[in-house]
């Protein structure tokens, strides 16, 4: 993929759509040293101070829309063998969908966006990973890799030496899932997957359960057994861990 580079813009997600809705479907990286207006998961602001890494990829895909919401895992676990390949002995998992925590504590998540431009669907995987610093009043707790290594060996900690990792781990798995499929995607999840089997605390809009976390099915959904002892998947919403 080729790469842009800026230095601040309100979203590296709104740079890439930006070149979707002009025909510019990629492949291509963008990576900004300071976001005015990143965004997480539903809607919530991604704090992006200078120092951590903020990148999206924009792809054209010819995948069924039913299955572009899979290259989430696809993003997950390249940014946990990014991150694990900087710094090898940390206790690095990943948390149903797509964050990365080191510690118990998130230091990498995603915002997936899909559309379609000139009958050609895209997709959009934008990447925040907290390298040198991050937030403390989040409803998550949050932590960077810095505070977890005792020194900066070989520049790791610049973002562009780790989007270099980062983007080599997912050209490998793209490739993979669009040639195999999901299920080598799902069973390498699982195995660095946190918490499963485990208890958790599903909150959705409307609702809030708790359960067991026993799975991730075939369709990327989190298996969650119930006290009563029913199976319930969890496509969507904020799950926490304990």
């Amino acid at each position: 993929m080729r790469l842009i580079e800026l230095d601040t813009t309100e979203s590296t997600n709104d740079e890439a759509r930006r070149l979707a809705q002009n025909a510019d479907f990629g492949p291509v990286w963008i990576r900004a040293n300071q976001q005015t207006y990143g965004r997480g998961r539903r809607g919530r602001d991604w704090v992006s101070p200078k120092g951590n890494l903020y990148c999206s990829a924009l792809f054209a895909t010819d995948l069924p829309i039913g299955r572009l919401g899979q290259y989430s895992f696809v993003a997950a676990l390249a940014a946990y063998e990014a991150l694990l390949k900087i710094h090898p002995i940390g206790d690095f998992g990943i948390k149903w969908p797509n964050d990365t925590l080191l510690g118990g504590a998130k230091i990498s998540g995603l915002l997936l966006e899909t559309g379609k431009t000139h009958h050609q669907s895209w997709i959009i995987v934008g990447i925040g990973v907290n390298l040198v610093s991050h937030p403390e009043d989040t409803p998550y707790p949050a932590t960077s890799l810095a505070a977890h290594m005792d020194t900066d060996v070989d520049g790791a900690l610049k973002p562009k030496v780790v989007l270099q990792i980062l983007s080599g781990r997912f050209k490998v798995w793209k490739s993979k899932f669009e040639r195999e499929g999901f299920e080598p995607i799902r069973k390498a999840w699982c195995e660095a997957a946190v918490n499963i089997p485990g208890p958790v605390t599903v909150k959705l809009p409307d609702e809030e359960f708790e359960g067991t976390a026993i799975d991730m099915g075939h369709n990327g959904a989190l298996q969650v057994r119930l006290a009563n002892g029913t199976i319930r998947e969890v496509h969507a919403g904020d799950v926490y861990l304990g």
